[in-house]
């Protein structure tokens, strides 16, 4: 499938003052093969620029609105909300936050606007109090969502202003699932386990990392292929299988549910039923057992000696 192209702003705000400038940016996953035509949208509207990024040099409220790009081979990109405002001044946030992300917000005002002092608040605690506008708060989790609030106090007001925000952090890519083809397995097929996630909309171009693991142990380390293949599967390879996903830097770590896959032998003992998923994660049904007495080869029923005749 083809990756969809990822907006990026530049200063990366979603909120500006009137007449400030900002770069908007059409990103792709990989280098564009050949020479490609880009497509711009403000809330769904063609915009007349076919380039790979253009720069609004003086913002007015015109230029507010909901920015999306597409190139002559791709899918349209998720939408990014830019705004612009007149308001004295603004606590600005990303246009979205994801885990593993370096997180900074700015209380910025207008020029001229003194302060003396600003102080950064995440609900009623305070996390920041210096003459410095800009917090940087590094990489983020899930936990660190939530109400965000800076004051400055000015000769204009006699009491600080306060200017709040919300940050919703999201998942960078979902929790990772183990996949099998073809189910169920017999001995003697190509196995295929892939370890399925889902990027985050506006992170599409993110590169990911797989890693494989049988009964706890390391069988395919991190590389960006999501799949894991044994091309003629034995019964040995049967056992309780994991994957890890993250991001190249490690900042992002995730890893699936544990899936027991039973390796099918090619003659399986009569009334044994191989129909139905032999795939479960966490001991979930539908797990094919094995008979204590199932060996490679024909199957032999278990011996049955003839008693002594008591006669």
């Amino acid at each position: 499938a083809t990756v969809r192209p990822v907006v990026s702003l530049a200063p990366n705000w979603s909120m500006i003052f009137r007449r400030e400038s900002l770069t908007v940016s059409c990103d792709l996953a990989s280098a564009p093969q050949g020479n490609q035509s880009y497509y711009w949208y403000r809330d769904n509207q063609l915009l007349p620029t076919n380039q790979q990024n253009f720069t609004i040099q003086s913002a007015s409220m015109f230029d507010r609105g909901n920015y999306q790009c597409r190139t002559s081979t791709s899918k349209r990109s998720a939408a990014v909300r830019l705004d612009v405002t007149d308001d004295y001044a603004i606590l600005q946030t990303p246009p979205s936050v994801h885990e593993g992300d370096f997180l900074s917000l700015r209380c910025h005002s207008w020029a001229g606007y003194y302060e003396e002092y600003t102080v950064f608040y995440k609900g009623e605690e305070m996390i920041q109090n210096s003459t410095s506008d800009l917090l940087s708060m590094g990489a983020v989790a899930i936990n660190a969502s939530g109400l965000y609030k800076c004051t400055k106090k000015s000769h204009f007001f006699y009491r600080p202003a306060q200017y709040k925000a919300t940050i919703s952090v999201l998942e960078l890519f979902s929790a990772p699932q183990i996949k099998l083809s073809p189910n169920p397995v017999t001995e003697g097929d190509h196995m295929t386990i892939t370890c399925d996630t889902e990027l985050s909309p506006h992170r599409e171009t993110t590169e990911l990392q797989f890693a494989f693991y049988r009964n706890g142990h390391n069988v395919q380390g991190f590389n960006s292929s999501n799949q894991y293949g044994v091309p003629s599967a034995q019964l040995e390879d049967s056992g309780n299988y994991t994957c890890e996903v993250q991001t190249p830097t490690g900042s992002v770590r995730k890893r699936s549910g544990m899936a027991h896959i039973h390796i099918q032998g090619r003659n399986p003992p009569p009334g044994y039923k191989t129909e139905g998923a032999i795939v479960g994660e966490d001991s979930a049904p539908g797990v094919l057992e094995l008979p204590p007495d199932w060996f490679r080869g024909p199957y032999l029923p278990p011996y049955q000696g003839i008693s002594p005749s008591t006669e």
